[in-house]
């Protein structure tokens, strides 16, 4: 599923060459060290946001039942419940209201802000208790920031390529190719046949056989602003190094510099916060 350009880690909130871009670095001398900020960095954001990733993941909550219609999921964006389970009964989905028709049970969930930093959301029962009880409330889930079902179209013509959109930040990992009827392509690492792409970065590749067709795209991403805040994060502890341990400088006692010395940047600080999990489940 991953697919990240440039990338050291999988929780990478940046690539190596945006942040030499960011910092104005030619050359490769600190390419070491630029990647292993970058991965420092990324996963001091992740540990501020208590998420343990941003990108489409599979999770699994556990949860004390306390008698309550709803409960509140520890992630988000949910992109899909995968089941519902309390006191080991599994929970259907709730049906869709229907005018005129009795409404039915079944487990409900708050829809999902379309652009980031979107919210937490609860899932509740239609008649029916979270019942109380020790962990008797299993719920698992898909949820992370992505792109789903991208309507496209395949090039009638060489190349075979579609670029992602991604409108709300830097295309991170591949979820899947559909045609317009609902069957899946699969994915290759290269040179794929009819009813096969292959991706890289953000692009798409298509057979000759499929030239025209109209697919949908689904990818995982990495917003905007977390990639900014990244970046901005690991270009300061990259200056930092020529400073380590200095809060301040005085030049020829005519002026003195002040340097940032507190654990997070404020500016970056303020870039997370609405991403930042504050509410426990």
């Amino acid at each position: 599923m991953k697919d990240r350009n440039d990338m050291a880690s999988s929780f990478d909130l940046v690539t190596l060459a945006d942040l030499k871009t960011w910092l104005g670095v030619e050359g490769t001398q600190d390419d070491d060290l630029l990647s292993l900020l970058v991965s420092q960095v990324s996963r001091a954001i992740l540990t501020f946001l208590d998420r343990p990733s941003i990108l489409p993941t599979t999770y699994t909550d556990i949860i004390d039942g306390g008698n309550d219609t709803s409960v509140m999921l520890r992630y988000w964006p949910v992109n899909a419940i995968a089941s519902c389970v309390v006191d080991g009964v599994a929970m259907p989905a709730a049906p869709p209201l229907v005018s005129g028709a009795p409404a039915q049970r079944g487990y409900i969930l708050d829809s999902v802000d379309a652009t980031p930093p979107g919210r937490m959301q609860r899932l509740s029962l239609r008649y029916g208790l979270f019942n109380q009880g020790l962990q008797n409330v299993i719920i698992s889930y898909f949820a992370g920031y992505q792109v789903a079902n991208e309507a496209a179209a395949i090039p009638s013509a060489a190349p075979f390529t579609i670029a992602a959109q991604a409108p709300y930040g830097a295309f991170a990992s591949d979820g899947g190719v559909a045609y317009a009827d609902g069957s899946f392509l699969t994915s290759v690492a290269s040179n794929p046949s009819a009813g096969q792409y292959a991706v890289s970065a953000g692009l798409y590749t298509f057979a000759t056989g499929d030239a025209g067709a109209a697919v949908t795209l689904t990818y995982g991403y990495i917003p905007h602003d977390l990639a900014l805040a990244a970046k901005e994060w690991a270009a300061e502890r990259y200056v930092y190094h020529a400073r380590i341990g200095q809060a301040s400088k005085s030049l020829g006692g005519q002026e003195t510099v002040s340097f940032i010395v507190k654990d997070i940047p404020e500016f970056v600080a303020c870039i997370l916060q609405p991403y930042r999990r504050v509410v426990m489940p």
